[in-house]
C-alpha cells in the first residue's frame, strides 16, 4: 500500500498535498488579430512572464458533434517543421481538426501560425530563444476564449538548488513551469482547460505540480474543467504491485509497476526517463490519485479506446491484447513492441535501438483528465505522425448537465 509520513506537508522543498494558495497569475496582454503582436524575443527570466490572448478576427466554424480536444507535445517549437505542417493540413483535409489544441513546447512563431491559417483564438505563454524551446504552452481554439492567464507553479529557490544538487545539473530546472488557463464558451457554456507541461527529471518536483494543478481545478469547482497535456510521468501506472500474481496479469493493462518491469524492462525512450521512471515514487501516484478524484481519467471512462496506425486504419487496446494472448509473436520482437504500445496507449516514441528495432516504451505521458460533466466518448492515441517525439492524443467529450 502507498503510504508516505502522516502529517507532512512538503519534503525535499516541495508540497505532498494541495497548498494554501494559487499559483501566481502572470500577466496578460490581450489582442485583435494578429498584426499587433510583439516580435518573439528572449531569453525570459525566471518569474518574468507574459501571457497572450489573441482573438482571431475570423475563426473557422466549430465540428458538428462531440467537442473534439487534443493535446500535443510538438518537439521544440516544431523541430520537424515539414511534418508538423502536413499533419495539421491532413487534419483540416480530413475533417479531423479538433475544436481545442494544447501544445507543449510551443514557439510563439509556430503557435501564431498555426492559429492564424487554420482559423483559432490563441493563448500563448512561454519564453522563446536561441535554441530548444520547452516550457511554451498555447492553447487553440475555434470556440470564443472568456479568459486566459498562465498561473506558474511555486518553485522556492532553495528547492531548486536542492533539485539542482541532487541532479548534477539545472537542466529543465532553470525553467518556469505552470498550467496555461483558459475559459471557452463552448456553446454557450463555460468549460475551464488547463495545460502543463510537467518536470521530468525530479519526482518530487513533479507530485508538487500536480498539487499545485489539483488546487487550481479545486478553486474553480462546479465549472466543466479538463486538465491536459504533458504530464512527463506515466500515467497508466497507478499502484505499485496487485493483488493478482503477476503472471496472472500477463497480458493485462500495465497499471502497477511490477507490470512496467516485467514488460518493458529498463528501456531508455528517446523522450522520458529510464524504466517505469518517476510514476515508482510514491509522492507522484498519491498526487495523481488526488487528482483523480477532482478530474477522473477518461481512459477508464471513454466508451471508445484505439489507436490510429500509420497506415490510417485504428486498433483498439483489446485487440492488441488479443493478438498478444496467442503468442504468435515473440516477446520484444519488433511486432510485439508495436502491439504492446498500442495495448497501453503510450504516447512517446523511441529511438531505434542497435538493430534498427524501436523499442516500445509502455508509457502515456501525454493524456486528459476531465470533470464528470464531460462524458468521453472516444480516446484515441495517433501513430499517423513522426513530427514529434510523442503522439497526439485526441478525445470527443459530450457535455453533459449533472444538476438534476
Amino acid at each position: 500500500m502507498d503510504r508516505l509520513p502522516f502529517g507532512r506537508g512538503i519534503i525535499e522543498g516541495v508540497p505532498v498535498a494541495p497548498p494554501t494558495h494559487l499559483p501566481r497569475r502572470e500577466a496578460l496582454r490581450v489582442y485583435q488579430g494578429f498584426d499587433d503582436l510583439p516580435p518573439a524575443t528572449g531569453p525570459r527570466l525566471l518569474g518574468d512572464g507574459v501571457t497572450m490572448l489573441v482573438h482571431h478576427p475570423n475563426p473557422r466554424p466549430v465540428r458538428q458533434g462531440p467537442l473534439r480536444v487534443m493535446t500535443y507535445n510538438i518537439l521544440l517549437g516544431g523541430e520537424r517543421r515539414a511534418l508538423l505542417e502536413a499533419y495539421f493540413a491532413a487534419l483540416e483535409e480530413t475533417g479531423r481538426m479538433p475544436d481545442i489544441i494544447a501544445l507543449q513546447e510551443a514557439c510563439q512563431p509556430t503557435a501564431v501560425e498555426l492559429a492564424r491559417d487554420y482559423g483559432f483564438h490563441l493563448a500563448y505563454q512561454g519564453r522563446d530563444i536561441d535554441g530548444p524551446v520547452v516550457n511554451g504552452k498555447a492553447i487553440l481554439s475555434r470556440y470564443p476564449l472568456l479568459e486566459a492567464v498562465h498561473f506558474t507553479y511555486d518553485f522556492p529557490t532553495e528547492a531548486r538548488v536542492a533539485a539542482a544538487t541532487r541532479q548534477g545539473f539545472m537542466g529543465e530546472l532553470d525553467e518556469d513551469r505552470g498550467a496555461i488557463f483558459a475559459l471557452i464558451d463552448v456553446c454557450g457554456r463555460p468549460v475551464a482547460l488547463y495545460n502543463v507541461h510537467h518536470s521530468l527529471g525530479d519526482s518530487g518536483i513533479n507530485a508538487g505540480q500536480l498539487w499545485q494543478l489539483q488546487a487550481l481545478v479545486h478553486a474553480r469547482e462546479g465549472v466543466p474543467s479538463i486538465a491536459l497535456g504533458d504530464f512527463n510521468a506515466n500515467i497508466n501506472v497507478k499502484q505499485h504491485y496487485s493483488l493478482l500474481p503477476n503472471p496472472l496479469r500477463k497480458h493485462e493493462p500495465t497499471e502497477t509497476v511490477l507490470d512496467y518491469e516485467s514488460r518493458y524492462g529498463d528501456v531508455h525512450p528517446s523522450v522520458g526517463d529510464w524504466g517505469v521512471g518517476n510514476i515508482a515514487d510514491v509522492r507522484v501516484r498519491r498526487a495523481l490519485h488526488a487528482l483523480e478524484h477532482e478530474l477522473p481519467d477518461p481512459l477508464r471512462r471513454a466508451r471508445a479506446l484505439r489507436v490510429r496506425m500509420p497506415d490510417g486504419s485504428h486498433m483498439s487496446p483489446d485487440e492488441a491484447r488479443e493478438i498478444l494472448v496467442k503468442g504468435t509473436h515473440p516477446k520484444n520482437s519488433a511486432m510485439w513492441m508495436r502491439l504492446q504500445d498500442v495495448a497501453d496507449m503510450s504516447t512517446l516514441n523511441s529511438l531505434p535501438d542497435g538493430a534498427g528495432v524501436v523499442p516500445a516504451t509502455g508509457k502515456r505521458f501525454d493524456t486528459f483528465f476531465a470533470s464528470r460533466e464531460l462524458e468521453p466518448l472516444l480516446l484515441e492515441v495517433d501513430h499517423s505522425t513522426d513530427a514529434s517525439d510523442h503522439l497526439p492524443c485526441i478525445a470527443d467529450f459530450e457535455l453533459r448537465d449533472l444538476r438534476h
